[in-house]
């Protein structure tokens, strides 16, 4: 490798580094207990306002 500008023999980053850093593939969420329980509370929800307004006939 030849001497960068910057007068270093094997050269710099900011000569010879990337010029894009690399885009990491988003991993996968942990599901924690917190929004398994919450999301159960959501579907009991629904399914008790759907329950309500059966029985009022709407």
């Amino acid at each position: 490798m030849s001497e960068c500008k910057h007068g270093m023999r094997s050269g710099c980053v900011y000569c010879h580094g990337r010029t894009t850093p690399t885009a990491e593939p988003p991993r996968p969420k942990k599901r924690t207990k917190a929004s398994r329980l919450s999301e159960q509370m959501n579907e009991r929800m629904t399914t008790l306002k759907r329950r309500l307004r059966q029985l009022r006939g709407e």
